[in-house]
């Protein structure tokens, strides 16, 4: 997040948090692979393979001076066809910026392997001095995302246009001239990956089989990729993450599923200028 400037355009402005700490241990190469509330930030069409209604909510916090929170919603309506809502909000300490995206999502399976996914995005965002308000934005945009199994649940191929289409709008409180205001949309981004899904029997008569995940994806210029190991035992399933963003480094991170809960946390590596962690939770219901 930067905070807002009123005396000129800024297209940086709701930059695109990508949190969920599941993805973000692989690297962030996700939109071929995400099947859960994830991808109502990484790939809205990932959502008409969702299994179950779930609810996920993430956090992380970048060097004690900005706060990023995430709560999500997605339900299968029927099979191949889920709608989700989300709320992301970012605030400083010091409570100078603050920004909040309402987002509403909906994908469908449109043939029998290619799902397609849309995100209807509300943004607000203000600036404070001394708890005096400076400034108030508001905007709207659209996500568009694909998914395609080229060999059904081994092989995916992922498409997302984040802020397809977008306008925001920009007021200077106190100022009712055309110089207090000015509009603006937000950058294009794309990301093209790939994701190969395969199930082995583990050998072992009281656990389930495991799973290796391995993704491939470019976004917007910027090659990613990252495996997960699954292995499922009765009292829990355990996933172990690696992944590399070239031009930014390592992540690492792993997780625990157990009943109708999910956890997952996640080590980033100068992602987002110095090493971080995120944190999820997902309930299924």
């Amino acid at each position: 997040m930067l905070i807002l400037s009123l005396s000129g355009p800024v297209n940086a402005a709701f930059e695109n948090i990508e949190l969920m700490a599941g993805p973000a241990g692989m690297g962030s190469a996700y939109s071929a692979a995400t099947q859960d509330t994830s991808a109502l930030i990484w790939n809205p069409a990932g959502l008409a393979r969702l299994p179950t209604p779930e609810i996920g909510i993430s956090y992380m916090d970048l060097h004690g001076v900005l706060g990023y929170s995430f709560v999500g919603m997605a339900h299968p309506i029927r099979s191949g066809q889920t709608v989700g809502a989300a709320l992301l909000n970012s605030s400083d300490v010091e409570g100078i910026s603050q920004e909040r995206i309402v987002m509403l999502s909906s994908a469908i399976r449109i043939w029998k392997r290619l799902h397609i996914g849309i995100n209807a995005k509300y943004f607000s965002t203000s600036v404070n001095l001394e708890q005096m308000p400076l400034g108030r934005g508001t905007g709207w945009g659209t996500d568009l995302g694909i998914q395609y199994e080229l060999i059904t649940e081994i092989v995916r191929i992922g498409i997302v246009l984040p802020n397809l289409f977008s306008n925001l709008s920009y007021r200077r409180l106190g100022e009712i001239t055309s110089k207090g205001t000015y509009n603006e949309s937000l950058l294009r981004e794309w990301r093209v990956g790939a994701a190969v899904s395969v199930n082995f029997d583990s050998g072992a008569p009281d656990r389930k089989m495991d799973a290796v995940l391995a993704a491939f994806e470019i976004a917007n210029g910027v090659p990613l990729i990252g495996c997960e190991y699954r292995s499922g035992i009765r009292y829990g399933e355990f996933a172990l993450r690696l992944g590399w963003r070239f031009g930014d480094g390592l992540t690492a991170g792993f997780g625990y599923q157990r009943g109708n809960i999910g956890l997952d946390y996640a080590f980033v590596n100068e992602r987002y200028g110095l090493q971080t962690s995120l944190f999820s939770v997902r309930l299924f219901y």
